[in-house]
């Protein structure tokens, strides 16, 4: 029986395992625990959680629902032999004791505070725990689609995998959307399974985020707490000089503890959502590993044992680690567990016995290719390798003859960063420590790579797999991972046919001059920071920088801080865990599966470019003053610089979209995009994100101004209009509308929106494949034309067709105009200059 709490100003013993207050209950007294202990405790859905506990004297067990006017949200138990004082109160009275009587509101807003600091501990660790489910759905989701491709009928290995609203069962569903937003942001699956992939991350490509912590910024929360944990005479003696405080703190409590609550009830729901997929029923994802082994076991499946049973023994042992974490947290067994997880164990058991000599032989197998058994690790000796390669970071130190204080720091925090766990963690003092070693080690590589350019390109190879790859240290790197890079290092670089570079090629360039130097990060020119630095000498152009600073090691300095290492940086995709020197822990698909090569950049652009066929145009003044022409506007396509920079990620930057900036030829400049030289996932869709940024900031620099006038149609205008009014928009359903302002939360900037819209343009819509709405489908058929034979097979589509006539109709005229403009300029046989005839064939559809 709860307390009776009709009698005012009692003091009441209370034992153990008695209930104070019953959840549900109205909450009609003030309460103060003198001694003991109490426990809060809730049901939320099917699932009883005990929250926290209140030891001690002077506080208020209750006092939130009292001061919300709410029914008590929680049980009450005592926890030990208790005595409390309860009086007759409702929320009017509650709020006047906390002014009329400041040591009781002080007693309630520091009660207060301890279960908010309670209840965030445990929301965080269902939060926690959530998380790591969802990650383990995911990627175990993923790894049954590699493992039975054919789950899903309408989809072939390696096509494009659409989302599915329709599909009735609710674990396919999510393997299905899962899939195709993994596609969508550039996720490879691998060819086969393995352990790696399923302990690794993959949110970015899921778009998910698994993130075991929750968001809390409540200044006002924070301030009050400062307040109560100084000397309690002194905040006594405040909150008495102006009772309000208390007021005003209590009521942020109340509406603190209320979100919190709402939040571990939503929490708590998602994960019994999430566990009940996972274990529970016919359709659980375990249950769908079973049924895969029993396919297995009966000869009807083709999975190799060495695939197979690997996985299903880390999904056996990773349920058994969350249901732990489970218990923990609730204090009791998860109760809807079923006999999914059983009988995994137990087919497991049976065949991991049966097919113990493969598994055997399959590890074996595995050390004897680490040891150099593949085609690009063919002809190398590990051993004598290891002994060329033994002390690298001594080496390459030695080389560079950097100066021997930083050295000395950067090898003391080199050794206690190799003393982490994982020395990518995003921890702030492990941050520092990389941010302090990333200084010394750009000072090295600077140095090294003169030295390396003055000496024919000659260097220990240490040297030369930093100054391409950011390797440092052997120890930091698995055998394999070294054995990879060596081999790589002298293959041939291919001959593209696009300005592609490695990154040593790309700086010998900018020493020799033979290209300008970057913008940094703020977008200052070399030239500008230069003048800034000499602003009392007078220099006023270019061409009045003394030589003494306009040197090839000044340039390189420049290249490298401005441009070179915010990319290495900025390519990670992670800015938390960035980390120049390469390491085994930046690894998270086998290493050749990443590596990117100038050939690889080359495919993945004319695929491009083979749809989106405007990608790099610009419109810029043709003169050709012995036949007449003084200016014509003409298209020309100015394929931008690749460069590929000594990193590790799943990013690709546009840098620039011109390399001069003002006067003559300024936009018939190349761009600038910089490639991680491992590319951990789709190159093809990070380069997509690329041009599209590409395209965005060379429309606004060409137009200036009238970027986003749509008085004067550009992609950036129309864009921009749609961005701003397509909820206005007479032409989408509200239901659509709504989609749309969900996705756009997933963006910062219009940039970022039109990339993403792009990407499906050139994936989905390309292929008649309907993914963006219509009104962006018809700015970019206005603006993004696809390439001749694309139009024409898609234009057969009613989606298309009015647009595909529309655009006709303009080119149509557009080439006539060109056409009678051009006659003039035509010679004796009926030719046209070749840029005139370019740009004619530019306009015929």
């Amino acid at each position: 029986m709860p307390l009776d709490t009709s009698k005012n100003n009692q003091k009441i013993p209370v034992n153990p395992g008695e209930v104070l207050f019953i959840g549900g209950k109205a909450s009609t007294s003030m309460n103060i625990l003198h001694e003991g202990s109490v426990r809060v405790e809730t049901t939320l859905g099917d699932t009883s959680i005990v929250l926290y506990s209140l030891d001690g004297a002077n506080l208020t067990p209750g006092i939130f629902a009292l001061l919300e006017g709410t029914p008590y949200p929680y049980t009450i138990r005592a926890k030990t032999t208790c005595v409390v004082s309860t009086y007759v109160m409702n929320q009017a009275n509650a709020k006047k004791t906390l002014t009329s009587k400041v040591s009781v509101g002080v007693m309630a807003v520091r009660t207060l505070l301890k279960e908010i600091g309670e209840l965030y501990k445990r929301v965080l660790s269902i939060k926690g725990l959530s998380a790591k489910f969802e990650q383990t759905m995911d990627n175990l989701g993923a790894v049954y689609y590699i493992l039975n491709p054919s789950i899903f009928s309408d989809v072939t290995p390696g096509s494009l995998i659409t989302r599915d609203e329709n599909i009735i069962d609710p674990v396919m569903k999510l393997i299905r959307n899962n899939l195709a937003g993994y596609q969508e942001h550039g996720g490879i699956l691998p060819d086969k399974p393995s352990i790696t992939f399923l302990e690794e991350d993959h949110g970015e490509f899921f778009e998910k985020d698994y993130s075991e912590s929750i968001e809390w910024n409540d200044a006002e929360f924070h301030f009050i707490r400062k307040i109560l944990s100084v000397n309690p005479k002194i905040s006594q003696a405040l909150f008495e000089a102006d009772p309000s405080l208390l007021q005003s703190a209590a009521e942020s409590y109340v509406k603190t503890y209320r979100e919190l609550f709402e939040l571990l009830s939503k929490e708590t729901y998602d994960l019994s959502e999430m566990m009940g997929s996972m274990f529970a029923g016919e359709n659980a994802l375990l249950e769908k590993f079973n049924l895969t082994l029993d396919l297995f076991n009966t000869g009807y499946s083709t999975i190799p044992s060495t695939t197979l049973l690997p996985i299903t023994e880390w999904a056996l042992k990773k349920s058994k680690s969350l249901l732990e974490e489970y218990k923990q947290i609730f204090g009791t067994n998860y109760a809807s567990l079923g006999n999914s997880l059983d009988k995994l164990e137990s087919k497991q058991a049976e065949l991991t016995s049966k097919y113990g000599h493969e598994l055997s032989a399959q590890k074996n197998k595995e050390e004897a290719i680490a040891q150099g058994g593949d085609p690009i690790r063919a002809g190398i000796d590990t051993k004598a390798l290891k002994v060329e390669l033994l002390n690298s970071a001594s080496q390459i130190l030695n080389y560079s003859q950097a100066d021997p204080e930083a050295v000395k720091e950067f090898s003391t925090l080199m050794v206690k960063l190799k003393s982490f766990k994982n020395p990518l963690d995003p921890e702030p003092d492990n941050r520092k420590i990389r941010r302090t070693i990333a200084k010394t080690y750009w000072d090295v590589y600077k140095k090294s790579f003169t030295k390396w350019l003055q000496a024919g390109k000659q260097a220990p190879k240490a040297v030369e797999l930093m100054l391409r790859y950011g390797y440092f240290d052997e120890t930091l790197l698995d055998d394999g991972h070294i054995v990879e890079l060596v081999g790589r290092l002298y293959q041939p670089g291919g001959n593209p046919s696009a300005p592609i570079h490695h990154g040593t090629d790309w700086l010998e360039k900018i020493y020799s001059r033979e290209v300008p130097t970057s913008v940094d990060e703020l977008g200052q020119t070399f030239f500008e920071k230069l003048k800034m630095d000499l602003k009392d000498s007078g220099i006023k152009s270019e061409k009045d920088i003394p030589p003494d600073y306009d040197t090839g090691e000044a340039r390189l300095g420049s290249e490298i801080s401005s441009m070179y290492e915010p990319n290495v940086r900025l390519t990670s995709g992670n800015i938390a865990s960035h980390f120049p020197i390469l390491t085994k822990y930046h690894i998270t698909i086998p290493l050749e599966k990443c590596f990117v090569s100038k050939d690889d950049v080359e495919k993945a652009l004319q695929y491009i470019l083979s749809i989106d066929y405007t990608a790099f145009n610009r419109e810029v003044i043709y003169r050709n003053e012995e036949i007449g022409i003084k200016n014509e506007f003409i298209q020309r396509s100015i394929i931008p610089d690749f460069i590929l920079v000594p990193s590790i990620g799943p990013k690709i930057m546009m840098w620039q979209d011109l390399s001069i900036f003002r006067g003559a030829g300024s936009k018939e400049s190349r761009g600038r995009i910089c490639i991680p030289h491992f590319v951990t996932g789709d190159l093809k869709t990070f380069m997509l994100e690329a041009i599209a940024a590409f395209r965005w900031e060379l429309c606004k620099n060409i137009l200036g101004p009238d970027w986003n006038n749509v008085g004067i149609p550009s992609i950036t205008a129309d864009y921009t209009d749609y961005v701003q009014f397509y909820k206005k928009s007479k032409d989408l359903s509200p239901e659509l509308k709504e989609k749309i302002s969900s996705e756009f939360k997933r963006f910062r900037t219009d940039r970022d929106k039109f990339a993403y819209d792009y990407s499906l343009w050139i994936r989905y819509e390309a292929e008649g494949v309907q993914r963006v709405n219509r009104v962006v489908r018809s700015i970019f058929y206005r603006h993004i034309p696809f390439h001749k034979n694309i139009r024409e097979k898609v234009s057969t589509q009613p989606a298309y067709s009015e647009l595909h006539n529309r655009f006709k109709n303009i080119r149509t005229r557009q080439h006539k105009e060109f056409e009678n403009k051009y006659k003039k300029y035509m010679d004796a046989s009926g030719n046209l200059p070749k840029e005139l005839y370019e740009n004619l064939t530019f306009y015929e559809v």
